[in-house]
């Protein structure tokens, strides 16, 4: 789930000055987790203080959740930062500076900002295309996508239909795949890149299944320097068409299967693509973003958890098969843990 780590002073400041901290003051009482550079002892004696930023913030809203004293956590981050990797929806504000920052997001695909250097906003951005049947895209999913993408280093796709069509005999979600993963994954990364599709079962062999998951990883292999791990987890009963990573969610009205699957320039349905930043409704009184990525990603590792269940006793049937799991038949995927 999306949760704020952040210095003890750079939360007073978030709190006392919202006028300054608009963006940041609104996060904070949403609702989303918050965890704060503090002992237990201090915490308590702050949210016991009238004359408090944390007491007055805390006790003038109906949404803030109660804050965390999380501090030997934040002693480990600043002795061994690479801890911060397995915390894939957290956003950091810590003491360092901000070309520090820069090089852990990038290296780690995770928000880190200096606390002392607070940006005025960030993950509120919105895009969204609508495109027609028989439209030619000249740079195919990267023409849908022209967006700047957020931060990431997991990634999730649900989407029932994904491998059900064929043109000319070629599955269109095998063919679409690649292109997608190509507009979407950041240029560089220090750690693995994990991509789980979770998608309806289709009549074909675990063999059949076997040779085309062999095919996808060796493409998928070319298209950056680091490494990317799939996942396809298949049974017949998943969620909605989503798309869901660390900092943001999209959707598609017809589905990722974009493009034909012999001319991935071609559009084949009217469709349309939505993609939003867990922020961009921070503002909204209804469901907030970062939310319904934390129900979605609940109720997709129940699932998740079921066919696994399913695969370690039976193995891979045409009801449920896993591939690019752990030996255990878990999930890998870093947002599903």
């Amino acid at each position: 789930m999306n949760t704020i780590y952040v210095e003890k002073e750079a939360s007073e400041n978030i709190t006392l000055f919202d006028d300054e901290f608009d963006h940041w003051n609104k996060v904070f009482l949403s609702g989303i987790d918050l965890c704060i550079n503090i002992s237990e002892d201090e915490l308590d004696e702050k949210l016991m203080n009238p004359e408090d930023p944390l007491f007055l913030a805390y006790s003038s809203s109906a949404t803030m959740k109660l804050p965390l004293a999380l501090n030997e956590f934040f002693e480990k981050i600043y002795e061994d930062s690479s801890i911060i990797a397995e915390k894939p929806n957290g956003i950091f504000f810590l003491k360092f500076d901000d070309k520090e920052c820069e090089k852990l997001a990038k290296k780690y695909g995770v928000s880190v900002f200096p606390s002392d250097n607070i940006p005025e906003k960030a993950f509120d951005a919105h895009y969204f295309l609508e495109v027609y049947k028989n439209d030619t895209l000249k740079e195919g999913w990267k023409g849908v996508m022209d967006f700047e993408k957020p931060l990431s280093n997991s990634l999730i796709i649900t989407d029932n239909y994904f491998f059900s069509n064929e043109d000319s005999g070629l599955n269109r979600g095998i063919s679409n795949l690649i292109p997608f993963l190509d507009a979407y994954l950041p240029d560089s990364l220090g750690i693995k890149y994990q991509v789980a599709i979770i998608a309806g079962t289709i009549n074909k062999s675990k063999e059949w299944w076997i040779k085309e998951y062999g095919k996808l990883c060796a493409k998928i292999s070319t298209l950056r320097d680091y490494d990317i791990e799939l996942e396809i987890i298949l049974t017949n009963s998943i969620h909605a068409r989503k798309l869901i990573s660390n900092y943001s969610r999209g959707k598609a009205d017809q589905g990722y299967a974009f493009f034909h699957a012999k001319e991935n320039t071609l559009i084949k349905f009217d469709n349309d693509f939505d993609h939003v930043e867990i922020f961009s409704n921070i503002q909204n009184t209804g469901t907030k973003y970062f939310k319904s990525n934390e129900v979605t990603v609940e109720k997709l590792g129940k699932i998740c958890f079921k066919v696994s269940e399913y695969v370690k006793i039976k193995g891979n049937t045409t009801e449920c098969m896993i591939f690019g799991c752990n030996k255990d038949k878990s999930i890998k995927n870093r947002l599903l843990n």
